[in-house]
């Protein structure tokens, strides 16, 4: 059963009633007659602000996004409890909203969305995944150089601003403002959380079996198992397309939004008409 505030007392989780708020980065205008619907799930120390130059690149579509548990809006809605279920059964909540819509997600957003697709393919018209974390696949190292990162550092703070560091690159992270510095500093313990998520290790979709298309995609300048493990999600998946990046590193819907857009509507021509 559920507690008045929303926590699940005992399984299911899904029984949580307080759940992000799905927001419209961008709507079509009034001459437009498509119905093309994508929600873009950010990843870790990020929040769905950051996609606002990637709508802007998407005219035509209504363009939907949410702050995660635990980032911007939704912070106050994390939990030190929270695992990648609960970001999933968000997305599913999400979908009842806007059935048929393509799911993009970064990073982390990527995998909340490959598993989101495995659980109610019947709500995903296709998945862009960018570079997502699937630690349970052979190719993925048994320590991540992010996660050694976070190992070695002297401290939880010491370990988000290293991880800051190496995500961003010191010239973005230098040219920050201060107050937009501490502010990710500040949220990182939501990071570290999903870090060390552990039910990250275990097989939550079955990708031999996953009817949904999906456009699994990385940037040429990304660490290599990165790239790795998204091409071989392409290869494995039965409706699998493999596009890199030219010159983008793991941030590319910051850094390269015109071609994360267009990751959206490839995904589109290879999906079955909704």
């Amino acid at each position: 059963m559920c507690s008045l505030d929303g926590r699940a007392e005992m399984p299911p989780r899904s029984c949580r009633s307080v759940r992000p708020e799905l927001n419209t980065l961008h709507t079509p205008g009034p001459a437009s007659d498509a119905d093309d619907r994508v929600i873009l799930v950010h990843g870790t120390l990020d929040r769905s602000a950051s996609f606002r130059r990637v709508a802007a690149e998407l005219p035509a579509w209504t363009v939907l996004s949410w702050d995660r548990r635990g980032w911007g809006r939704s912070r106050d809605l994390g939990r030190s409890a929270d695992v990648l279920d609960d970001h999933v059964d968000d997305l599913g909540a999400m979908l009842e909203q806007a059935p048929g819509a393509i799911v993009a997600g970064h990073s982390y957003g990527g995998l909340v969305a490959l598993n989101a697709a495995g659980r109610w393919p019947d709500r995903v018209r296709a998945v862009v995944a960018f570079e997502p974390p699937v630690r349970w696949l052979p190719w993925w190292p048994d320590e991540a150089p992010w996660d050694r990162l976070v190992r070695m550092a002297g401290s939880p703070l010491a370990a988000v601003e290293a991880l800051l560091r190496a995500v961003l690159g010191e010239e973005r992270w230098h040219v920050l403002p201060a107050g937009s510095r501490a502010r990710l500093v500040d949220e990182g313990g939501t990071a570290l959380t999903e870090m060390a998520d552990a039910t990250l290790d275990v097989p939550a979709f079955d990708p031999l079996d996953l009817p949904v298309p999906v456009l699994a995609a990385a940037g040429t300048e990304s660490l290599p198992h990165h790239q790795e493990v998204t091409r071989r999600i392409a290869a494995i998946v039965p409706r699998g397309v493999y596009v890199g990046i030219e010159g983008a590193g793991h941030i590319a819907h910051l850094t390269h939004p015109a071609r994360f857009a267009g990751l959206v509507t490839a995904a589109a021509a290879i999906s079955r008409p909704w």
